[in-house]
């Protein structure tokens, strides 16, 4: 996982590159609880990896003001939030709150 940057998923989907992003924060339980369970899944790990996925965590633990507006141009007012940002595409998918391995593998592989 790379820390997040609006810049840094402008240049990954420019390459032609899926972008996975994790809005989170250490004292949210359900952000630990889709870390622990859905994204640490052999399923999902290796359909990011068959797919070139690159993941992005935004930690937004201590309230930073590049998540707080991200989250707020999604439509968002808090974590978590899962954005899958695919090459060419006006804007992410946003994922459920709480992550089923088959929500993300199926959005990954919808992805062109």
């Amino acid at each position: 996982w790379q820390p997040w940057s609006s810049e840094k998923v402008a240049e990954l989907t420019a390459q032609g590159r899926p972008v996975f992003v994790d809005f989170t924060a250490a004292w949210c339980v359900t952000c630990q609880y889709n870390k622990r369970t859905t994204l640490a899944s052999q399923a999902v790990k290796s359909k990011f990896e068959s797919r070139q996925v690159a993941l992005l965590r935004a930690d937004w633990t201590r309230r930073d003001a590049a998540i707080t507006a991200e989250l707020t141009r999604l439509g968002r007012s808090g974590v978590p939030v899962y954005a899958l940002y695919a090459p060419g595409a006006a804007g992410p998918r946003l994922l459920s709150e709480i992550l089923s391995v088959d929500e993300v593998t199926g959005a990954v592989a919808a992805l062109p």
